[in-house]
């Protein structure tokens, strides 16, 4: 008797520990973890990835592509499972990514929050391009992505952010410097462009990080006068009175 309370006692607990475990396998449970993610991200961003509407066959091509470039890294059978994983679950990742879309007044947040859901800042804020080119640019952009997720305003004022700083950084000394010597050690961008400080402010930076330079690499030294128009850019650009529509 004692031994089938001992077998009886054995399985319930056995039991209680494997529940939980094999719940967190189950996609009810929150936990599910996805193949797209583990494989696709090592190249792109997972919004970029389900973002754009494409049809199956589409993403029958697509897939193939990724495959045919790393072999190693995605098998037939994962393949398989990349395409269910995001025929299946495309709607619901699109319905979230437009729940996290947030408005801005200052047109250099909005730029952020919509365009690197899928690029670098370092990637868009290189190309000198005309209005026309970058309006361009950005419907293409807006089509890709649905009308959801970035509006015809939104579009208009994202344009709008990209010419104005494009023009101010062809037209300024210390734009090709910063790029050479400050978005270089620090891709993807985001974190130089979400900030804003007062010219002493942005002066303590640049000191700080000319000094950092100076003592731990040969490869990019900033000379006073360098940090001097390095300083005078991001002022202009990223002051604290610039003005909220201008980049």
């Amino acid at each position: 008797m004692k031994k089938y309370v001992f077998i009886i006692l054995a399985i319930a607990l056995q039991t209680h520990i494997m529940s939980p475990l094999l719940a967190g396998d189950s996609p009810e449970s929150g936990t599910e973890t996805f193949l797209v993610d583990a494989k696709c991200s090592k190249c792109h961003t997972i919004k970029r990835i389900f973002i754009h509407a494409r049809t199956e066959e589409e993403w029958h091509s697509i897939i193939q592509k990724m495959m045919d470039k790393v072999p190693e890294w995605i098998k037939q059978e994962e393949a398989k499972q990349i395409f269910h994983e995001i025929v299946t679950h495309w709607q619901e990742r699109v319905r979230n990514m437009i729940a996290e879309r947030k408005d801005y007044d200052d047109n250099r947040l909005l730029f952020i929050d919509r365009c690197t859901m899928c690029h670098t800042v370092n990637r868009i804020l290189k190309n000198n391009k005309s209005p026309d080119e970058w309006k361009e640019t950005v419907e293409r952009m807006r089509l890709e992505a649905g009308e959801e997720y970035i509006t015809k305003e939104d579009a208009s004022r994202i344009a709008t952010f990209l010419s104005e700083r494009s023009e101010m950084l062809t037209e300024d000394a210390g734009s090709a410097l910063f790029v050479a010597k400050c978005l270089v050690c620090h891709p993807p961008g985001e974190k130089i462009l979400l900030e804003r400080h007062n010219r002493k402010e942005w002066e303590d930076i640049v000191r700080d990080r000319q000094q950092y330079a100076r003592n731990s690499t040969q490869k990019i030294i900033i000379g006073n006068e360098e940090a001097e128009l390095i300083v005078e850019l991001l002022t202009k650009t990223q002051g604290i009175d610039t003005d909220k529509g201008v980049p």
